[in-house]
């Protein structure tokens, strides 16, 4: 008899896990409603960039999207529920040819992307035509003098030479007061660790400070 009743409390504790609903559609899973908004930082240069998350089609359907300091869209993503496996997804597109899937997940206050990326190797006349875009800006802002100008153009053009097209990187926004949130950005290096991702014109690889911007 013992036996029979503790087969039968076994069986009802499986019943009930397995039996734990799934989110229905992507505002039941989304669980950072903090994040809804427009969110700006400011480099060493004095240059403003932002980030604004909102929603394409209510309770089903999410976007990303990253303006630079030109105001000009950089990046921009869709965020949508995988009803299949459970899972926010993030498919990511850049105004530079790199695309990416990536996992959405949730723990506490913090917002977790998860991304397997790949890009297209630039071409020799892309290379140059990025080179001297970024001395432009760079000359614009004051953050470089003539004389520093053939050093940079060496160091940007040796950076997009030898870039990986492909990797994995890990994004994590964490909710610091209504207005404030800090993003860290890592990428898995050879060993599968992660490691902090260098940012140009922040002086380091350390976290980002967003605050909401005030419509």
């Amino acid at each position: 008899m013992k036996k029979l009743i503790s087969l039968l409390i076994f069986v009802g504790l499986a019943i009930n896990v397995s039996g734990q609903e799934e989110p229905k559609n992507l505002k039941e899973a989304f669980k950072a409603d903090w994040l809804i908004g427009t969110w700006e930082t400011k480099n060493d240069d004095g240059q403003v960039t932002s980030q604004t998350f909102g929603w394409k089609i209510q309770d089903v359907l999410m976007f990303k999207e990253s303006k630079g300091s030109d105001g000009k869209v950089g990046s921009f993503a869709i965020i949508s529920l995988d009803t299949d496996e459970g899972k926010v997804l993030m498919h990511y597109h850049s105004s530079r040819g790199r695309t990416s899937i990536e996992e959405v997940q949730f723990e506490g206050n913090k917002v977790i992307r998860t991304a397997n990326w790949k890009s297209k190797k630039l071409s020799k006349e892309q290379i140059e035509s990025r080179v001297e875009s970024i001395v432009e800006g760079r000359l614009a802002s004051g953050a470089v003098q003539e004389e520093g100008v053939a050093e940079l153009k060496q160091n940007v053009r040796n950076f997009l030479n030898n870039r990986k097209t492909s990797g994995t990187n890990k994004t994590t926004y964490e909710k610091q007061g209504a207005d404030k949130m800090v993003a860290t950005s890592a990428r898995k290096d050879e060993s599968g660790q992660f490691v902090a991702i260098r940012r140009r014109g922040r002086g380091g690889s350390g976290p980002v400070t967003y605050t909401r911007k005030k419509e």
